[in-house]
């Protein structure tokens, strides 16, 4: 085999190497000795015969010491190493060889053991890791049961802490609902007596107030009236200072008696008008003066100028106090107005003649031999004049339904003028009346002259109570004053149809001259009339148109006279004029007051 050949050639390699290494001394050897054992003996015989003189030698242990030996003699390092190789013996080389001719054989069933060794240790690792695993999975499977245990437990812990978190958080709900709503209940109470107690502090000053406002108005109109009583008696006008613009008469508690507040309006009147003018006075400065602002010159330039006067306006400025409360003499006022006003309608249609032809004749001029025409007197009319009558009827029928608006229902000018107007209009349809019918022919220039004073003194009131705005100035001053204009002139020709039914010269003086004397006092008198406040326009065209209806037939009629025609003109021009002059001067102030300018006084 070729194991075993190998190995008897390495071992007879091996025997000739050491035969050749020990030399002639191995020869010797008897047949059988041990290799190793020849070597020993030739090195033993090699070291007898070398010299002692090279390195000492221990003694044997056979050899007597001598006496004077040291038995501590050292050794070198070499010395001790070669000492220890010659201390081993010589290998057993029957078992050498027996081991080297094995060696095939035993490394194999070494092999086979480790094999079998590493088999054995794999299975026993598999079935460690198996049984690891194994207890792992029971040890995870535990676990999890456990896990799921312990997550149900919780879970149900849980549940059960809601639960009774729920239940708690229920009950302080409930809980906090109810002392909510306690609080509120009684915040509630709380708000209900402290809004009773303020709803009766509140009414009672309500109370108060209404009480105290009643009073001051009671005693307002009863200080009026006695301040109106003392300016009749001092001048014949009703004209006192606003009650707003002057202090009370009597103090809340005094309970005067009338004439004791009469003799304190008495006493306080006089100064009050004159404080109350220079209030008014004040008053137009602050409203219509507009000062414009300057530059400011150098010091070294001119003097500016001085600064313009103020406006103050030639006519009571408008009070701006509130009306007293209506009361029933106020309603009976405009119920009178507007019967007046009707009665005065169907007065001047019967009385014009629109019903028809009757006992009497058909229209107003034909009747009585002409006492109505143009050509019966020198300020007789044409008869063409009768058309303002309609519009008389439109203008104070505006003025009556006028009266009936809330702001005027217990306004002073309304007060003031109602009444007046009420019995001018109820006199014009006794004239109707009487000139229809012809009875008592004559006595209508009395009541044309007591309708005059009527309408005059009405124009003297709203001279006093001056418009609060523009729609009581175009109605009721407009109305009012158309109709007096109307009414003033035409109590002229009453007068000269009058003196001609008569007969009458007066001194021996032709009529045309007392007709143009007549025509001037008129003419200068509604003049003078339309000049007050603003400029009345409205009296100078009722004034006008019946100077129109003069001046014709004095030209082209039977009646004629070139100088009443010419005053009669001249007189419609000059009213016209002097009226509009006013109302251009006023206006003209106003707008360079507006500016900053100088204005002139009136």
């Amino acid at each position: 085999m070729n194991a075993e050949s190998s190995s008897s050639a390495a071992l007879e390699r091996m025997k000739a190497a050491a035969e050749k290494s020990s030399g002639p001394a191995a020869t010797g050897a008897g047949d059988g000795s041990r290799p190793d054992r020849a070597a020993d003996s030739a090195q033993s015989a090699e070291s007898a015969a070398e010299p002692t003189s090279e390195s000492p030698r221990k003694p044997a242990a056979d050899q007597p010491r001598l006496r004077h030996a040291n038995p501590q003699e050292t050794q070198g390092p070499l010395e001790s190493f070669n000492d220890w190789l010659d201390s081993l013996g010589e290998p057993d080389w029957d078992k050498v060889s027996q081991s080297i001719y094995e060696s095939p054989s035993t490394m194999k069933a070494a092999y086979e053991r480790q094999k079998a060794h590493r088999e054995a240790e794999r299975e026993r690792r598999a079935e460690e890791k198996a049984e690891a695993e194994r207890k792992a999975a029971a040890e995870r499977a535990e676990a999890e049961r456990q896990a799921e245990i312990e997550r149900q437990r919780a879970a149900e812990e849980a549940e059960a802490d809601r639960l009774e978190a729920e239940r708690l958080a229920a009950e302080e709900a409930e809980r906090e609902v109810r002392r909510q709503a306690e609080e509120e209940a009684f915040l509630e109470q709380e708000r209900l007596l402290e809004l009773q107690r303020a709803e009766e502090e509140a009414l009672r000053l309500e109370m108060e107030r209404q009480e105290h406002e009643e009073w001051l108005a009671r005693q307002r109109e009863r200080e009026t009236w006695a301040l109106q009583v003392a300016a009749r008696e001092s001048d014949g006008t009703d004209w006192v200072p606003p009650a707003d613009r002057r202090a009370m008469l009597e103090e809340r508690g005094e309970n005067l008696t009338d004439a004791q507040l009469l003799e304190r309006a008495r006493a306080s009147l006089p100064e009050w008008r004159h404080r109350d003018r220079i209030v008014e006075k004040a008053q137009a400065i602050e409203a219509s003066t507009v000062r414009r602002t300057r530059p400011a010159v150098a010091a070294t330039g001119p003097v500016p100028a001085p600064a313009p006067r103020g406006y103050i306006p030639p006519y009571n400025l408008p009070s701006r106090e509130p009306d007293p409360k209506p009361t029933a003499l106020d309603l009976l006022r405009r119920v009178t107005v507007t019967v007046a006003y009707l009665v005065f309608v169907l007065g001047g249609v019967y009385g014009l003649g629109f019903l028809g032809e009757d006992a009497t004749g058909p229209w107003l001029h034909d009747l009585h031999q002409g006492r109505f025409a143009g050509g019966f007197s020198m300020l007789s009319m044409a008869f063409w004049h009768q058309l303002i009558w309609p519009v008389l009827w439109v203008a104070l029928g505006i003025y009556t339904v006028h009266q009936w608006l809330p702001s005027q229902a217990s306004a002073d000018r309304q007060r003031a003028t109602g009444w007046r107007v009420a019995t001018a209009l109820v006199a014009t349809v006794v004239w109707f009346v009487l000139a229809r019918t012809g009875v008592m022919l004559g006595v209508e220039l009395v009541v044309w002259l007591a309708l005059g004073y009527l309408l005059v003194d009405s124009v003297h009131q709203l001279n006093l109570y001056t418009a609060r705005n523009r729609v009581e100035r175009a109605i009721t001053d407009g109305m009012i004053g158309l109709f007096t204009g109307w009414a003033l002139i035409f109590a002229a020709t009453n007068a000269s149809v009058w003196l001609q039914s008569l007969g009458v010269n007066l001194l021996w003086i032709p009529g045309s001259v007392w007709a143009v004397l007549t025509l001037v006092v008129v003419v200068w008198g509604t003049s003078m009339m339309s000049m007050t406040e603003r400029g009345r326009i409205s009296i100078a065209l009722g004034l006008s148109w019946g100077l129109t209806a003069i001046l014709v037939p004095r030209l082209i009629g039977s009646m004629s006279s070139v100088w009443v025609a010419i005053v009669a003109a001249m007189g419609l021009f000059m009213v016209l004029l002097a009226t509009e002059n006013r109302r251009y001067r006023i206006n003209h102030a106003e707008h360079r007051a507006a500016l900053g300018h100088e204005v002139d006084e009136f």
